[in-house]
């Protein structure tokens, strides 16, 4: 039995460490110094009271992607989150193309896709705002069968304009990589307009969120056969009627931490994917944020 707390002692120390020499690879790292740290992570939401449908500003990092299907009109099939006024950090899947679709646009500010602009309370956001594709980076060990990996960077044909709606969300800091940062059991919020049962093609309307406990990793290598959860990937949901679903992929999974300038949300995981019939019990899989940290930001400062 002591052996037994001795080796608990030794890797929580390991991690620590580990987690620390990451901490002093991503502070010096020469991108870090275009993430403006004191205007990423806050939400407007405080002006609005929300319930299943996100508030107005309640997520003003989070993007849309549009693919061109051949139909006159954008088909916007995944999500993304904003990490500075020109990068969104997506699923590597979710950039793939074909000969049936091809990613063209990234919207930000977005609300309720049936309205431009969106107001709620006599408050309104300002019009969306579409840009180009500049240039996609997949991480280049994104791994199709398995979606090991499964992390992408897109660069915007120009920046967007930052207001209140429309702000970068923040990255994991020094006090986010620590080992009691995100604990198993712990809800982390995922958000998106995908569809609202996969028996359906019916896709939200008004931008919606969830929260979904975190779960060990044995959870999802149980559910997906053949699949083992890696170091660089979170399990997590299992909750009935409670997921991310399709054209969530790619979309952030946030959590909110104090920080000296207030609370702000923090990018800890993007949606990579999940069960076939969403909110079923069955848990999702999630990229690990903290672990590609150098990679994003060697690709921001190109």
């Amino acid at each position: 039995m002591f052996f037994y707390k001795g080796i608990c002692i030794f890797l929580v120390i390991f991690v620590y460490h580990v987690k620390t020499d990451l901490w002093r690879k991503v502070s010096s790292h020469a991108a870090w110094k275009t993430l403006d740290a004191s205007e990423c992570g806050y939400s407007a939401s405080d002006r609005i009271i929300g319930g299943r449908d996100a508030a107005l500003g309640q997520f003003p990092w989070i993007v849309r992607l549009g693919y061109n299907t051949g139909d006159a009109e954008l088909d916007w099939m995944c999500g993304g989150a904003l990490l500075t006024d020109r990068h969104v950090v997506t699923a590597a899947h979710c950039v793939q193309t074909s000969d049936e679709y091809n990613l063209t646009t990234i919207r930000a500010g977005e609300h309720n896709t049936q309205t431009d602009r969106d107001c709620a309370l006599r408050v309104c956001a300002p019009a969306v705002q579409d840009r180009n594709i500049k240039s996609i980076k997949s991480h280049s060990q994104y791994n199709k069968p398995e979606y090991h990996n499964d992390l992408a960077l897109v660069v915007l044909d120009k920046p967007v304009q930052l207001n209140d709606y429309v702000l970068p969300i923040c990255l994991p800091r020094r006090e986010q990589l620590t080992p009691a940062a995100v604990r198993l059991g712990e809800p982390l919020v995922v958000a998106g307009w995908g569809t609202l049962n996969m028996t359906t093609e019916q896709r939200a309307t008004v931008l919606q969120y969830v929260a979904v406990p975190v779960l060990p990793p044995e959870r999802c290598n149980r559910v997906n056969q053949g699949f083992r959860l890696a170091s660089t990937e979170i399990c997590a949901g299992a909750t009935l009627n409670k997921d991310a679903c399709g054209g969530d992929s790619g979309g952030p999974m946030m959590k909110v931490f104090d920080t000296p300038d207030g609370p702000k949300t923090f990018l800890v995981g993007v949606v990579s994917f999940g069960p076939t019939i969403c909110g079923s019990k069955q848990p999702g899989v999630y990229t690990s944020v903290p672990h590609f940290l150098p990679w994003m930001l060697d690709n921001i400062v190109k």
